[in-house]
């Protein structure tokens, strides 16, 4: 339980966060994303958000090597975490129909170091997820 509350207050944080940071850049166009170059009273340390999607037709496997899979998706979690690459991660509880599972929270500095820190995930090599990548700006020293 603890960890769903913990996924809904990251995506309000996300959203929250986002909605502010567009009301407050009046030199950004309607639509366009904040980034650390934009003229704000705050400053910014920024991570990639990985949303884990289940697509609509997710590819079937037996149940032994589904399981597998998922062993090794924990795997690939604690890899990340033991490297300093992986900040947070935790499932989802969708209420948005579009099936997110889970998130990471990367402390890449890019979308292609991203990429690559996840690749070799048995779940998302095997179609099983796919990742949906944003930067997140997030006032600066204020995650722990």
């Amino acid at each position: 339980m603890k960890l769903r509350r913990l996924a809904v207050f990251i995506l309000a944080s996300v959203f929250g966060l986002l909605s502010e940071l567009g009301a407050q850049t009046d030199s950004a166009s309607p639509g366009s994303s904040p980034s650390p170059s934009a003229k704000l009273p705050i400053e910014f340390d920024s991570f990639i958000l990985v949303l884990l999607v289940r697509p609509p037709n997710p590819p079937e496997f037996p149940k032994e090597e589904l399981d597998r899979m998922q062993e090794g998706h924990f795997s690939n979690m604690q890899r990340l975490a033991a490297e300093a690459k992986l900040f947070k991660a935790g499932p989802t509880e969708d209420y948005s129909g579009r099936s997110v599972r889970g998130i990471f929270v990367l402390k890449a500095q890019s979308e292609a170091e991203a990429r690559e820190w996840i690749k070799d995930d048995p779940l998302i090599k095997a179609g099983r997820l796919v990742p949906e990548l944003m930067k997140w700006f997030v006032e600066k020293g204020s995650l722990k």
